[in-house]
């Protein structure tokens, strides 16, 4: 088929916006691209993901620009108020990298964070649950519960319609351990939730009610993952329900 721009302002058209995106990537320095894992989860379910989670001040900003295709991003130094997991000392330093889920931060600002070990630095990010610190009171208070044994363990997830408008409500989802099933129902915005011991589970996708998006990233895998003590997993699926006509 001979395609063709039926009006010349439109070719115009056409070429400044390409011209516009050329120098777009040219000009404008890289961002990259980074996935969070799904779905939400709660702090004292990242606790155990992380390699050291803090409460801490900050008190210096180090810039380091980007260089050709690698990123560039923000050291901090913070003074630590409080540690919940890892090494403790008087000062720490963590460093977000400039991509889409960076996570910056303000001068003598306080901050919950929850930092993962890279090669010679610790790195934050925007995917969890760090955040400041007046906005992080019921994480704290889990991490608290968590650290003085009065957290239950529980198992927690959302299954995600395929389209708009699907009601996922009532779906029974199946979590199995070595000894027994536990079951939960979905609410009417497709959460459940349950309480659980600590131990080895996997999913059971018998029902042919929900599925795995093979293309999402997950903080939990659902063949075989473990609950620790006062831990919540968090899953997600998608329903197999379709509108009706």
């Amino acid at each position: 088929m001979d395609f063709r721009l039926p009006l010349p302002q439109l070719r115009v058209s056409l070429l400044l916006f390409l011209l516009f995106l050329v120098l777009l990537y040219l000009f404008l320095p890289p961002l990259g691209l980074a996935v969070c894992p799904v779905p939400q989860i709660k702090a004292n379910g990242e606790f155990f993901k992380a390699y050291v989670v803090f409460v801490g001040t900050v008190l210096s900003i180090r810039t380091v620009p980007d260089k050709g295709n690698d990123l560039g991003g923000w050291f901090y130094r913070l003074r630590v108020q409080e540690t919940f997991r890892g090494p403790v000392r008087g000062e720490l330093t963590v460093f977000t990298e400039n991509s889409s889920v960076r996570f910056p931060l303000e001068l003598k600002r306080d901050y919950l964070l929850f930092a993962y070990k890279q090669p010679h630095r610790l790195e934050i990010d925007s995917c969890g649950n760090s955040a400041l610190l007046s906005d992080a009171k019921d994480s704290v208070q889990r991490l608290r519960n968590l650290r003085d044994g009065k957290q239950p363990a529980e198992i927690e997830g959302w299954v995600a319609a395929e389209t708009g408008g699907i009601d996922v409500s009532g779906i029974t989802i199946t979590i199995k351990s070595r000894s027994r099933d536990y079951t939960a129902v979905t609410d009417k915005d497709g959460w459940f939730r349950l309480i659980a011991p600590p131990g080895r589970y996997h999913v059971d996708f018998s029902s042919h009610e929900y599925y795995l998006n093979g293309a999402d990233s997950y903080w939990y895998e659902s063949d075989n993952f473990v609950l620790h003590p006062g831990e919540c997993a968090s899953l997600q699926f998608v329903s197999v329900r379709h509108l009706t006509n």
